[in-house]
């Protein structure tokens, strides 16, 4: 933990608005709301217009009134708004795969647009010197609690930047990962002539040059920026906490043009955040389930992470938020871990495209509906933040396991169906439905899952069952760790598409690459395009999505058949455990479908493992639990979106409770359409 307490904050400032007439009022009125902090975005076009030539005044202003209101400070910086000379002088605009100039659109007001391109040294190194300068001011400020290095950081548009800098850094990236040219040549099957001629992608279909280059970018270069940026602030501020956040993280990663490799990017910082990248309005089970998805994936990355920008509501004339949406999102973030939650943001926006944009408040300062709980949330907050402060989530028995390289290659596959050009997005998004419709699975059935990072095998023995989203690229390095999860008797569920790939993004000419665990092939892959087929599995008839595959696989039991005889679901046994290999996505055909067969069927590879549902809840019913540990005290939350009260018999003294609940003895009811949570001894 970074904080002693439960950050409860808000974007407050980004040029120009909100005008300097409105800061002393709004900043005073924020302890109304129980809002103790607020972000400044220290917007580099604004504060550095000319080279060399700072003017922080707005900044040291907007300080000022947080000391004399009591309030903390976030800082973040807004590089992507570059100043004009880094164009001019320094040849900062980004080349289009064709060679055309990408001519900037970010401006003062809000980021968007074309960015520069900070892979050129200059470009990087005047910003770094606005952090230095900013960092050399403002490190030792009482009030600054944190600082965000960068603000949503991400690799876009699909075709990055394609200058004759990038080309080189990024022959030097392959360089360091290959060593020679013929490693890199016999990998990949490439005919480079040497890494300072090495080509840059123009098209996504030969995959490994896309492959590569998006984990330069949308990885690599991103974990290399934020670490300058780190070591810079850590010059002149040697204690404050330095985080970053993403816009869209992995888990909602829709296309090869918004990329972030979270788990590594994550890294190069303190602790990690997110932005909400899915619609507000939690008056929905899918929204519920895509909220509740998105802290526990987050967990997986960072513990400290904090949801970053809470949208109260779409705004923009369009969609608002009801107080119960609000309240919903805000108890999910906190049963979820999150250690910090900050709005976007305090006072609608009223500048250019994202016009009257969230905003707790209206443009003209007064409280939208929404402000209310907010402030009944942050009351909440300072009631029980001794119990609140520290706590860890449960952990469940089963996980997710995510990789983005898999995820990365099935949306590179997805992006390459033109003649030499980038698809940005398509129906299929193979990966993401993979794994959000195995999270929603577990969820409908009542069970607690955990999402766990391909990149942290070690932790596999936590678990008794491990679930693989399309888990095409398999690393051969983690089959030790698989190999004991097995031999100790966890269940492997391994999706279509298992392994389909070599690392060098080739399909896999010989067996599935995770032997001695089982010997499998891949015979066959149909996809189905309108084409509808079906196959019967526990006494229904179910579809295939979204491709239909025969995989041959020795010594398995052949639990379902596809009409035409071949096997459907096979089950493999490995020293005291199991792997259950599909030919059809299981997570895809709930996502799609939600067909009750696939319930049946994880009910009973839980109960085979000895898992327990949760005791309260019943999420197709509108009740969800989740449950967080803090010492010898446990958190019991509550979401009844039924349409009835309902109690709970706790079995235990409770010791406090908040949000809308209401205890007697042991029992804690929550009304309908209500949040609550009692805390009780572990």
């Amino acid at each position: 933990m970074f904080f002693d307490e439960i950050i409860h904050g808000t974007q407050y400032y980004r040029t120009p608005t909100p005008t300097p007439s409105e800061w002393e009022g709004d900043i005073a009125r924020m302890e109304e709301f129980n809002i103790d902090a607020f972000q400044i975005r220290m917007n580099w076009r604004w504060n550095e217009r000319k080279e060399d030539e700072y003017d922080f005044s707005d900044v040291d202003n907007l300080l000022e009134l947080a000391e004399k209101n009591g309030r903390k400070v976030m800082m973040k910086f807004l590089l992507e708004c570059a100043p004009q000379y880094i164009y001019e002088k320094y040849d900062g605009t980004r080349i289009g795969p064709k060679g055309e100039k990408l001519r900037p659109g970010a401006h003062g007001a809000f980021y968007g647009g074309w960015l520069p391109c900070f892979t050129n040294p200059k470009v990087l190194e005047r910003a770094l010197k606005f952090v230095e300068v900013t960092a050399k001011r403002y490190a030792g400020h009482p009030n600054i609690i944190l600082w965000n290095a960068w603000n949503e950081i991400r690799n876009r548009p699909i075709e990055e930047c394609h200058c004759d800098e990038c080309r080189k850094a990024f022959g030097k990236y392959l360089e360091g990962k290959y060593g020679t040219i013929e490693t890199l040549n016999a990998k990949y099957g490439a005919a480079e002539e040497s890494f300072e001629t090495i080509n840059l992608p123009v098209m996504p279909h030969g995959f490994w040059d896309i492959y590569e280059f998006k984990k330069f970018k949308g990885s690599y270069e991103l974990h290399r920026y934020l670490k300058e940026i780190y070591a810079v602030i850590r010059k002149y501020d040697q204690k404050t906490p330095i985080m970053c956040h993403a816009g869209i993280c992995s888990a909602f990663q829709t296309h090869i043009g918004d990329v972030c490799d979270d788990y590594e990017i994550s890294k190069a910082v303190d602790f990690w955040g997110t932005s909400l990248p899915f619609a507000t309005n939690m008056d929905n089970h899918a929204n519920r389930i895509n909220m509740m998805l998105l802290c526990d994936f987050m967990r997986s990355v960072d513990k400290n992470y904090f949801n970053h920008e809470i949208y109260p509501g779409l705004g923009m004339f369009r969609e608002y938020d009801t107080p119960f949406d609000m309240k919903f999102k805000l108890y999910c973030d906190l049963a979820g871990g999150a250690k910090g939650m900050v709005y976007w943001q305090y006072r609608a926006e009223r500048v250019g495209h994202e016009q009257d944009c969230a905003g707790i408040m209206r443009v003209d300062g007064s409280p939208r509906p929404v402000a209310n709980a907010v402030k009944d949330f942050g009351e909440d907050l300072h009631k029980n933040m001794q119990y609140l402060a520290g706590a860890e989530v449960q952990e469940g028995k089963a996980a997710i396991v995510f990789d983005f390289d898999s995820l990365l290659m099935a949306e590179i596959e997805e992006a390459s169906k033109g003649i030499f050009r980038y698809t940005y997005s398509t129906e299929e998004l193979y990966y993401t439905r993979s794994h959000k419709g195995m999270y929603k699975l577990f969820k409908n059935c009542d069970y607690n899952v955990d999402y766990l990072g391909v990149t942290n095998p070690e932790q596999f023995e936590k678990y008794k069952v491990l679930y693989f989203p399309y888990y095409s690229m398999l690393d051969e390095k983690i089959v030790p760790y698989l190999e004991k999860f097995l031999q100790n008797g966890g269940t492997i569920i391994a999706d279509e598409g298992f392994g389909l790939r070599d690392l060098n993004t080739w399909m896999r000419a010989g067996d599935i690459n995770c032997k001695p665990l089982m010997t499998a092939r891949l015979l066959e892959r149909r996809k189905l395009y309108k084409k509808e087929e079906y196959f019967d599995f526990m006494g229904e008839r179910t579809r295939i999505y979204p491709y239909k595959s025969q995989i041959k696989v020795e010594n398995a039991s052949v639990l379902a058949s596809f009409d035409d005889g071949t096997p459907a679901i096979q089950r493999v046994e490995y020293g005291k455990g199991r792997i259950y290999i599909s030919g059809a996505s299981i997570g895809h055909a709930y996502e799609c479908m939600g067909e009750q067969v696939w319930e049946k069927f994880l009910d009973g590879i839980m109960k085979e493992a000895g898992i327990e549902k949760y005791k309260f809840a019943d999420a197709k019913n509108g009740i969800y639990e989740k449950r967080t540990i803090n010492g010898d005290k446990e958190m019991v939350f509550i979401f009844n979106i039924s349409d009835e009260d309902k109690t709970f018999d706790l079995g235990k003294e409770v010791i406090a409770f908040g949000a809308d609940a209401e205890v007697v003895g042991n029992r804690m009811t929550v009304k309908t359409g209500e949040i609550g949570y009692a805390v009780v001894k572990a």
